[in-house]
């Protein structure tokens, strides 16, 4: 669940409500471009939804966003739907969040794109996207429009009962439930079978056409683009998960993550990368300790020293744009750490876009070098 402790926000109280125009949360990295951001539920008819206790079929909600290289129009869209928004609103409020803080976000959308360069061919590669236990997909929207931003069709994926909240188009809510340890496994497996079935669904030409709405994609005859799969925390082991079980994923990422089943046995042959906040190691996390000599691929481990767990989401930029940032008591470091927002969601799109140049593109590690150049918080443990 989300772990914001009771300091974070009982320090806010005084802070004023804000204003009901809407605060842009920006696209950053080295090379930003347009990107068009779309919504969409999916139901596997094939499968009863193991949490929700009554045999229904499982329905997933997933963001889409795409990359383009001109946009004649744009629009400043929520950055939550209605429902969404409030139900952060209240939950963060319940400690002094001030009123209407996620109601008061905005993400840029372009909604008419232009016509693609000449010069550009194929389609770009695919990330998939998976999030912490108790927490919304759409906390990691500004980060994923920065990744598709850099050339990526990338695709987040909300796993209802185990996400904080999940509101569907048709107006329904699915509130989290309570994940027992013991239930821990039965959840990665749910997971990684919405993943599957998520690809499964992108193979239909209809379906891709609503989610990457850019026309080189959903009129490309080939199979699907090259994979590669993100996870933070929770979504971690998921990533790892997906990436031994799921033929077609090239690499994954495990941001902040404890790692859990066979994995930790068998291992992995394919690029896997470990980004951890401070103290976050092998040395701290038994889990990564263990699977490190399983992992037979090209790997990586970095420790983000001023980082902490929900760094590597949106929040922090959250706090930044609403000029709350240095107005926090010291102890919300604890939670999102002491790095500014701005640089800290630059700092995460620019690791996790050199893996996956590197997995998907070029197969060079040169970006890495210049991000280690870039952001001295960065400690390359192994």
């Amino acid at each position: 669940m989300l772990q914001i402790t009771l300091v974070l926000l009982v320090a806010l109280w005084c802070i004023p409500s804000f204003a009901t125009s809407r605060l842009r949360l920006p696209a950053v990295g080295s090379n930003p471009s347009d990107a068009v951001i779309s919504s969409m539920s999916l139901t596997d008819q094939r499968r009863s939804d193991r949490f929700a206790k009554d045999g229904r079929a499982r329905a997933i909600m997933v963001s889409g966003f795409s990359p383009v290289s001109t946009c004649r129009h744009s629009h400043l869209g929520a950055y939550m739907p209605p429902s969404t928004a409030k139900f952060e609103d209240d939950k963060f409020a319940a400690y002094g969040l001030p009123n209407g803080s996620f109601q008061s976000l905005g993400l840029q959308n372009c909604t008419t794109p232009g016509t693609p360069r000449p010069c550009s061919s194929g389609i770009p590669p695919l990330v998939v996207f998976s999030g912490a236990l108790g927490t919304s997909r759409i906390i990691y929207h500004s980060m994923l429009q920065s990744i598709a931003a850099a050339g990526y069709l990338v695709v987040s994926v909300d796993h209802p009962y185990d996400a904080d909240i999940v509101e569907f188009p048709d107006g329904t809510i699915v509130k989290g439930v309570e994940i027992s340890d013991a239930e821990l496994e039965g959840a990665l497996s749910t997971r990684v079978e919405d993943i599957a079935f998520l690809y499964k669904e992108l193979a239909k030409a209809s379906l891709r056409k609503k989610l990457f709405p850019i026309d080189h994609y959903h009129e490309y005859r080939g199979g699907l683009p090259q994979t590669a799969i993100i996870g933070h925390s929770f979504g971690g082991a998921t990533a790892a998960s997906a990436l031994q079980q799921l033929p077609y994923i090239r690499g994954g990422v495990n941001i902040d993550g404890t790692m859990l089943g066979s994995v930790l046995k068998s291992g992995l042959d394919l690029p896997f990368m470990l980004i951890g906040h401070e103290t976050k190691t092998q040395e701290t996390d038994p889990s990564w300790k263990t699977v490190w000599p399983q992992l037979k691929g090209w790997k990586r481990e970095i420790e983000v020293k001023g980082a902490a767990h929900y760094s590597f989401s949106d929040l922090p930029l959250i706090t930044s744009v609403l000029g709350l940032q240095e107005r926090l008591p010291a102890d919300t470091e604890q939670v999102l750490g002491s790095i500014e927002g701005r640089r800290m969601m630059k700092l995460t799109v620019t690791y996790i876009t050199a893996f996956l140049d590197m997995v998907l593109r070029s197969g060079s590690e040169k970006d890495f070098s210049r991000a280690d150049m870039e952001f001295s918080e960065v400690v390359n443990v192994a």
